[in-house]
């Protein structure tokens, strides 16, 4: 055992999707994540039912960073290399992470990998915070000794983005991409994200869904509608309203007034309801491919609109949690008479 242990990340498809100006956003973004992890504090839950640690992690971007930027260089926009690479499968997707981790005593193996995938995960949580669909995670798998027991998390940009994508369309929620990396690191450090497999507080059940959220791939089913519902509810403290009433004069309290194109609550608690009762469709899980979306988008009760839109909403709720250094809202109504 040793004090140090460096592990690879290799990534098949770590270019995420993005217009010409998100393009260079998202490299902008991933120029300061590479230069902001060098030997950095960082408390981890030291393994699975474990206690939290204190650790230094530094990281090396510097095979993502190739990536995105080939990519912006030979097709002037992510989504327009993802189409290349689809077309010919000779334009490189590819890249790859180093992480090391840094231990005050000796760390054993299955501690180092544990603690790297905590960190991965809180980067997906801070990247997607900071922009939203800036990081993906496809066809990862660890490098290095013993990385054969070890297997790679994968995280998708697609619903994220499509949040961000919706809110424009919509004009609403307010969804940021000028967020300080180092404002969103903290404030996830101030909720402690990191040190425990468990959620207690209600804004680490949040970010715990919003992971896996980004865990989807391609399928917008009733499961993800569930968990986008149940980040609203948490965060807008409606877990016990009977209709979306309580949501809707929440929601605006913090967000506005919401249009009509982007009020997808009703739709959540539908889906929800038909779930329980059973009257919900089923589908088989699709062959994952660049064309799926088309596909998708034709079955009926995909819930595409209402998962982007309720995503947006808990984008555009924890960037501003992250903005006023705050872990939740509370909500009291008065009355008096005169």
């Amino acid at each position: 055992m040793t004090s140090s242990v460096t592990i690879g990340l290799r990534i098949d498809n770590a270019v995420p999707h993005g217009n010409k100006s998100d393009t260079g956003t998202v490299i902008a973004l991933w120029q300061t994540i590479d230069r902001f992890f060098d030997g950095r504090a960082f408390t981890a839950q030291d393994g699975v039912g474990g206690r939290h640690g204190d650790y230094r992690i530094s990281l090396d971007a510097a095979l993502v960073l190739q990536a995105l930027e080939s990519a912006s260089a030979e097709s002037g926009s992510f989504s327009a290399h993802q189409k290349a690479f689809a077309e010919n499968g000779e334009a490189s997707i590819a890249g790859g992470l180093d992480i090391t981790v840094q231990g005050g005593d000796p760390l054993d193996e299955e501690e180092g990998y544990h603690v790297a995938t905590v960190f991965l995960q809180q980067l997906v949580l801070a990247a997607n915070l900071t922009v939203p669909g800036s990081i993906q995670l496809l066809g990862s798998h660890f490098t290095g000794p013993g990385a054969h027991r070890f297997e790679a998390q994968q995280f998708d940009s697609r619903i994220l983005y499509g949040a961000l994508k919706t809110a424009r369309y919509d004009e609403w929620p307010p969804i940021s991409t000028a967020l300080e990396f180092d404002t969103v690191w903290s404030w996830l450090d101030q909720c402690e994200t990191s040190h425990t497999g468990t959620a207690i507080k209600n804004i680490n059940k949040v970010l715990f869904t919003l992971l896996k959220v980004a865990e989807q791939r391609h399928e917008y089913s009733a499961r993800t509608v569930l968990l986008v519902l149940y980040q609203l509810e948490v965060l807008l403290d409606c877990r016990h309203a009977a209709s979306s009433g309580p949501m809707h004069r929440h929601a605006r309290m913090i967000l506005g007034d919401i249009p009509d194109a982007a009020d997808c609550f009703n739709e959540l608690y539908e889906v929800r309801h038909q779930l329980f009762h059973g009257n919900q469709p089923v589908h088989r899980p699709p062959l994952i491919s660049n064309d799926t979306d088309a596909a998708i988008r034709e079955m009926i009760g995909q819930h595409n609109t209402a998962v982007e839109s309720g995503t947006a909403m808990v984008l555009a709720l924890l960037q501003d949690l992250a903005r006023h250094g705050a872990q939740s809202y509370v909500f009291t109504e008065t009355m008096t008479r005169e």
